[in-house]
């Protein structure tokens, strides 16, 4: 395959002799403008022993391949000169480039100065896939992945892992070496492209955000790992008892949906809906009706499922942490750019019920305690503050809540409160509606049959005129589209990019034709932006070293006993006054655990 002019004048040496070594260091010496550096590692978790295999380095025209476990000094030494020159350092995927090295006792350069590409392709176009390889064959052609195919075929013939092919493998270093010059000339153009979008600033906020998570990650989350192991085993003997209830009903693994449904058919039970395979749908919905209907089966199962995937996702890290974890946090998993928790998925945690009992293996720190600060119905107040709608402003202005109010409208009963189902029930459908859902999406999502759902819709049009032009009227069979979607399908026609910008001045992208997905792109988007920005200003205030983890509009801090000063200051930090509807917190503290705020 015939490469540009540029890669061939590319040069790129493996750091494997006296004579490199040197050649490597006096590049060092002489480096005076942005370089990029990559690692190559044992696998994906950055917290085992020599984590770290390979690191290179590369400016516009050379690269530098450096085992680890032959020029340690060497190493200290360079990361230490590039640190200390202050220059820019691009990366893909910084944060884990960065773990990679310091959990390897290796220096890092100073947060201001990292470039990452990965944030910087998110900006232009979120919808798409953030790879190195896949970016790089878009913006430099189909010859950058070249050297990712050799290397992959000739580690299956050698039958090689990652930990385990040789670093002086010639297509394993020169891999490494061409990663970081591809990622120093695309980063380039990447970061043209952000400033000519006018997103520098959301640029500067994503990497002030992603440096903070990635301290968060380090200092991990203490954790009451016997509470954990306890529950763990109370839980399982649970489990265990539900599954003989299970086996006598006839169900020999409650997780086969196929003999969950043939004992189903057997006591009378006719579906409704499929799945694409021609099972039986026995999604949570189906199961809560079914609880009502054949509760010897669907009770048991329903606790059963949770109960194991609590154990596994949750309680099985936590107990055997050793009394600590160090999530990960992704600041900019989503499209929307909300942040994504894994290692364990703390968002996807329920917050009623037996939840608490989870969140109660979360500790603050050794002579700290914790505080739960949440935005009080952030998604509903960047909608009506979105909408411009004057009833949704006054309905705050009033001190009421937006929930309870369209409830009230909606079932014309006045006495309806925040404790009524039918609050939750207006909560689900008006979300789900900003998120583009239909009339049938909404009637399973909420319970209430599609006549009633649009009846729901009715009423609130009329009484926020105002929300049509913003989401469209496409869930009542209209032709309007919404003013987002519109603009998404402007720019799409005009550049071929379909787009909207969210409060904070990013991209919320989408495929062609999906542009209804342009008004929940805005809401979700900006609500991001607004954490952020919550971040970076905690930051500054010298709080944001406190943070334990954020999970979804909550942040959980651990402050030093009795200083409540800190929590207060750290709610203001979190506030956002500068929409005509504030976006406000609820503060809970001080908590000698995470559950507590759930009790």
């Amino acid at each position: 395959m015939e490469l540009p002019d540029y890669a061939k004048a590319w040069t790129m040496t493996l750091v494997d002799d006296q004579r490199t070594v040197d050649s490597f260091l006096q590049w060092v010496d002489r480096i005076d403008g942005p370089i990029s550096i990559d690692t190559e590692t044992r696998g994906l978790d950055w917290q085992q022993h020599s984590f770290t295999r390979l690191v290179q380095f590369a400016d516009d025209r050379q690269s530098f391949a450096v085992p680890t476990s032959w020029h340690g000094r060497t190493l200290m030494h360079a990361l230490s000169t590039v640190r200390d020159k202050e220059v820019q350092v691009r990366f893909w995927n910084s944060t884990f480039d960065l773990h990679a090295l310091e959990s390897d006792g290796f220096p890092v350069p100073h947060s201001h100065n990292v470039l990452d590409g990965y944030i910087l392709h998110h900006l232009l176009t979120p919808h798409a896939r953030h790879g190195l390889k896949l970016v790089s064959s878009e913006i430099l052609g189909t010859w950058a992945k070249v050297g990712q195919d050799r290397l992959a075929s000739e580690m299956r013939t050698h039958g090689w892992k990652w930990e385990t092919v040789p670093v002086d493998w010639p297509s394993y270093w020169t891999y490494g070496c061409l990663d970081t010059l591809i990622t120093q000339r695309v980063c380039a153009v990447l970061a043209r492209r952000v400033t000519g979008a006018g997103m520098d600033d959301a640029s500067e906020r994503e990497h002030q955000a992603s440096a903070i998570m990635y301290r968060a990650e380090v200092r991990g989350m203490k954790i009451d790992h016997k509470y954990a192991d306890r529950l763990r085993r109370q839980w399982t003997t649970e489990a265990v008892v539900l599954k003989d209830r299970l086996q006598a009903q006839g169900i020999a693994n409650p997780n086969s949906n196929r003999q969950v449904e043939a004992i189903l058919k057997e006591q009378g039970w006719n579906p409704e809906e499929y799945t694409e395979t021609g099972q039986a749908l026995l999604d949570k919905a189906v199961l809560g009706v079914l609880s009502g209907t054949h509760p010897e089966v669907a009770e048991p199962l329903v606790r059963y499922k949770r109960l194991t995937k609590w154990i596994g996702s949750y309680l099985d890290p936590f107990a055997d942490s050793g009394g600590r974890i160090h999530p990960s946090i992704n600041t900019l998993r989503a499209v929307t750019g909300r942040m994504s928790i894994t290692k364990p998925a703390l968002q996807t945690l329920p917050s009623k019920g037996s939840a608490g009992e989870i969140r109660r293996c979360v500790l603050p720190e050794a002579g700290h305690e914790l505080w739960a600060i949440d935005y009080d119905g952030q998604e509903a107040r960047i909608f009506a503050n979105l909408s411009g709608d004057p009833g949704m402003r006054a309905t705050y202005d009033a001190g009421e809540d937006l929930y309870t109010h369209v409830a009230r409208i909606c079932w014309n009963d006045p006495t309806i409160t925040k404790s009524d189902p039918r609050r939750s029930t207006a909560k689900v459908i008006l979300l789900a509606f900003t998120y583009g859902a239909g009339v049938d999406t909404l009637s399973a999502a909420s319970g209430q049959a599609p006549a009633a759902v649009e009846q729901f819709l009715k009423k609130l049009f009329l009484e926020f005129p105002s929300v049509r032009d913003l989401t469209g009227d496409h869930a009542l069979g209209g032709n309007y589209p919404g003013r987002p979607a519109l603009l998404a399908g402007d720019r799409f026609s005009s550049g071929g990019l379909a787009y909207v910008n969210t409060k904070g001045g990013r991209r919320f992208s989408m495929p062609e034709g999906e542009y209804y997905k342009a008004i929940n792109g805005i809401c979700q988007g900006s609500g991001a932006d607004v954490l952020k920005s919550a971040l970076v200003r905690l930051d500054r205030a010298g709080l944001a070293d406190y943070i334990v983890v954020p999970v979804h509009d909550e942040v959980v801090f651990s402050f030093p006993k009795g200083e409540h000063d800190l929590a207060r200051e750290a709610a203001l930090c979190l506030e956002d006054r500068d929409w005509k509807i504030p976006l406000t917190v609820d503060v809970t503290g001080p908590l000698s655990n995470w559950g507590e705020a759930y009790e």
